[in-house]
Order: structure tokens, then sequence, then C-alpha cells
């Protein structure tokens, strides 16, 4: 059999949260679910002064992980307080992700994900923009976001 011929739809398996960029303006941004080892409620982060990219540190079950806002990442002024602490992988290390809430995780087929729209060559760290039904919503790396944008990992 062909295996050309028959055009097989990918299924991938994403995280989709919100990020509160203005009182009027939230914005949609997905992550590959099996970069996230698990989703916590905001909780007390220790501030790490004169620290460019890390927000603070946590303590997770006795590891002490760094935690990073994720608007800052992606050059959004912050004025709202995030809900949710993503606990992810990034490069290989262990790193939480303010976001201001986690809307669902989705099976989402790749017929439905832009990957070739005119942005995607000026931002590498965007895989593409998923069409659903009433928003779009960005298809990020977050390894290579960190390369790029945040000098972690």
């Amino acid at each position: 059999m062909d295996m050309m011929s028959s055009s097989v739809n990918n299924i991938l398996n994403l995280l989709l949260f919100k990020l509160q960029i203005s009182n009027d303006n939230v914005e949609y941004y997905a992550v590959d679910v099996d970069k996230i080892y698990e989703i916590r409620a905001m909780e007390k982060i220790t501030r790490i002064p004169e620290a460019r990219v890390i927000s603070g540190i946590m303590n997770l079950r006795g590891k002490i992980i760094s935690v990073v806002d994720i608007k800052n990442i992606l050059g959004y002024n912050s004025n709202t307080d995030p809900k949710r602490i993503l606990i992810a992988d990034v490069n290989g290390t262990m790193l939480g992700l303010m976001v201001d809430d986690v809307e669902q995780v989705a099976k989402i087929a790749s017929d439905s994900i832009e990957f070739n729209a005119a942005i995607l060559d000026n931002v590498p760290y965007i895989k593409g923009i998923i069409k659903m039904q009433d928003k779009l919503v960005v298809y990020i790396d977050i390894d290579k976001l960190f390369d790029i944008k945040g000098g972690i990992g």
C-alpha cells in the first residue's frame, strides 16, 4: 500500500493556555502536552533580585526549580496575576512557567493548524497557528522560545 497517497491526519495532543494581555485582550497559546509534567495552582515563589529572565524559584517536592513569567518571555507587560504554573521540560531542564490560566488539553488535527503563515518566517519558536471555532491559538515550541528569548537551557 502506498502510504503517500493516503492523507493521514496526525493528531497532536496540546495544552492550551491563556495570557491576559490587557483588560479586554486574551491571547491563547498551545504547547505539546508531553513537555508538561504537571499543572499547579499559583503558589508563593521566592523572587530573585535583578534576575533578567527568572521571576523566582519554588520548592517542588524538595527540588528547587526556576520559575518564569511566560508573558515577559513573549514580550508582554504583565499587569495580571498568573493563576497557574506549568511545570515543563524546557531543553531538558525542569522549569515553572507562570500563565494566567489553563484552557484545556486538546487533541488537535494537524490539518487545522496553519504551518506556513507568513509570520512563521520571522518567529522561529512559533510552530503554527491553530484555527479553532472562535479563536486563533499560537502553537509554540518552548525549547526554541527559551533558546532565543530566555537563554535558559
